[in-house]
């Protein structure tokens, strides 16, 4: 099941590389505090600093959250060496860990996270917290929406095997044929 390593990496380096640029633009160019409307009433790019979990649960708690984040990124490297057997599984797992490390090197560097995604509706967010979340739904969905079914090589695996019984039944019915003749 080592298949579709490269999709992972490529996602997970993809969703870390956009996450930490528009970080640095926002810090670069933006001042803390201040908001600028994109959609007015809809988008704004407003610059927060977020020391605690999403929503700013934990606030202050940047040591656990830089420990339980390494703990799952190591999980999450760990399914990405094993591989998966399906390419949308292995990018969204990508999407994952992409947003999970790009959210920990904000702690270990600024111990806070740079939030600026403001749709006021909902709380400050950037784009890593929209890949953990993206991908986190987007595994969900599969998992409940596909059939319980093996994958390709198994599937193949499975149907040769039935394939070779057929054929030993027919050869050993051919046997007991020529003995009672």
């Amino acid at each position: 099941m080592n298949r579709y390593r490269f999709w992972f990496f490529v996602a997970a380096f993809i969703t870390f590389l956009f996450d930490q640029t528009t970080k640095s633009l926002v810090r670069a160019w933006l001042p803390l505090g201040v908001s600028v409307p994109i959609l007015p009433n809809i988008l704004h790019f407003t610059h927060t600093q977020n020391p605690g979990a999403a929503f700013g649960l934990f606030s202050n708690a940047t040591t656990l959250l830089i420990v339980v984040a390494l703990f799952v990124s190591a999980i999450f490297l760990w399914l990405g060496h094993q591989g998966f057997d399906r390419r949308r599984v292995a990018v969204a797992t990508g999407m994952i860990l992409g947003g999970a490390l790009g959210n920990l090197i904000d702690r270990i560097r600024f111990g806070a996270v740079t939030d600026f995604i403001d749709i006021r509706i909902w709380p400050i967010f950037n784009i890593a917290d929209t890949a953990l979340s993206f991908g986190a739904l987007l595994l969900l969905w599969w998992g409940l929406s596909m059939p319980n079914e093996k994958p390709n090589r198994e599937a193949r695996s499975e149907k040769e095997k039935s394939r070779d019984n057929k054929q030993n039944t027919i050869e050993a019915n051919s046997k007991i044929e020529t003995q009672i003749d």
